[in-house]
């Protein structure tokens, strides 16, 4: 019994020697493999909208400037002719344009803007033609009125409500061609000469013209405060203050306008592998989804205006199909094709490649059983960790050999 034990718990010197020595080197390996060799950059984007318009409507003949009416909550998505909130019971209205509106828009007024809002209006299916392009004429009050009656409110006039301001103005003026008539008639019947009757004819032409003309610029109006130009849709709320009975905050509203793109900030030294027309695939984590876009502008350096900001550049990328507003300000991942080879070609791990003696670059290719066999190459392109090879000396290398990239404990 005691030699059994002695034999099964006391080790000789060289078993000794065995367990104190390192275990036997494992060799790494990896596949041969034949792939289209492409070189990335990767950058943390965020998905912005086209333009930001930044609103504060402000209702200047009234007293207190509360909001009174909210129809759109951040993340809604706006459409032309759509009534976005009230300011002290009057409206914000979205028409098409892609200048920002700067002055009110009256009765006889011309320009450019005039064109803009005939041309919204128009889109919308309330301006039918009938004044001259950028002229507000007649037929542009007529189509103010009809877009004022489709969203429900009475519409702005330079008279104020109803237009009570001018009224006076224009009956003294429809007085004054009615006494002109007058004595045009009374000149005539009485032939008191042709001196009398010119005269009085002149003075019934002078009273309506003056008729026509304070007509022409009277009448329905669009205030500055009651409309917004937006420049593309779709456009949603991307942010708003507007709460129903509080002051107005700058900016009490900001919208975003066209179609939704990709904005990254990359390092400049990283900035110089992209250029505009690369590809690139941006992936959300958030909603698992990705999309192909293309690289459409890489901007100079820049420091952000704290200054405390290494500097980099501004990459912009464009999604190759329409992104939907769940998109909108998400923080995605870019990865941007810098390179890549025309076609598959034997790539193998950079750390298979070594350098002999001589200076030729080869690789160890394992069989399945016994000594990893040198192989000679030719070293291409790399990208990505993979290095283009091309064996040499008739040399036999395939896709799905073997090769030994490094030992592990």
């Amino acid at each position: 019994m005691t030699g059994l034990v002695g034999s099964t718990y006391v080790k000789s010197p060289a078993e000794r020697r065995a367990a104190a020595a390192p275990p036997t080197p494992t060799v790494l390996t990896a596949p041969v493999e034949r792939k289209v060799l492409a070189d990335t950059v990767v950058v943390r984007g965020t998905v912005v909208t086209e333009r930001r318009i930044e609103v504060t409507p402000v209702v200047s003949d009234v007293g207190a400037q509360v909001v009174t009416q909210v129809r759109a909550r951040t993340g809604a998505t706006v459409r032309a002719g759509q009534v976005l909130l009230a300011v002290s019971g009057r409206p914000l209205v979205v028409l098409p344009g892609r200048t920002p509106g700067y002055r009110d828009l009256k009765p006889g007024d011309s320009g450019e803007d005039v064109t803009q809002l005939q041309h919204a209006l128009k889109e919308l299916g309330h301006y039918r033609g009938g004044d001259r392009a950028g002229y507000f004429g007649a037929s542009t009050k007529s189509a103010v009125r009809r877009l004022y009656r489709s969203i429900g409110y009475d519409v702005s006039d330079t008279g104020g409500r109803g237009g009570a301001a001018d009224r006076p103005a224009l009956d003294a003026a429809r007085s004054a061609i009615e006494s002109a008539e007058h004595e045009l008639r009374t000149a005539a019947r009485d032939a008191a000469g042709h001196d009398a009757v010119d005269i009085a004819r002149r003075r019934l032409e002078r009273a309506k013209a003056a008729e026509t003309e304070l007509i022409a610029h009277t009448g329905p109006m669009l205030p500055l405060a009651e409309a917004v130009f937006v420049p593309a849709f779709p456009a949603r709320v991307i942010d708003t203050k507007a709460e129903v009975g509080r002051k107005i905050e700058e900016p009490l509203l900001t919208l975003g306008a066209g179609n939704l793109s990709i904005e990254a900030k990359l390092p400049p030294d990283q900035a110089t592998l992209v250029q505009p027309g690369m590809g690139a695939i941006v992936a959300s984590e958030i909603t698992g989804d990705e999309t192909a876009a293309k690289v459409t502008a890489v901007g100079e350096p820049v420091v952000d205006s704290t200054g405390g900001a290494a500097p980099h550049c501004v990459v912009l990328l464009q999604s190759l199909r329409r992104l939907p507003s769940s998109w909108a300000d998400l923080d995605v991942r870019v990865t941007v094709t810098s390179a890549k080879s025309a076609r598959k070609v034997l790539v193998v791990p950079a750390s298979a490649i070594f350098a002999g003696a001589d200076g030729t670059s080869a690789v160890l290719v394992q069989p399945a059983a016994g000594v990893p066999v040198r192989t000679e190459v030719r070293a291409g392109a790399s990208a990505g960790g993979f290095v283009e090879v091309t064996p040499l000396h008739q040399a036999r290398l395939r896709e799905g050999d073997v090769v030994v990239v490094g030992t592990g404990a």
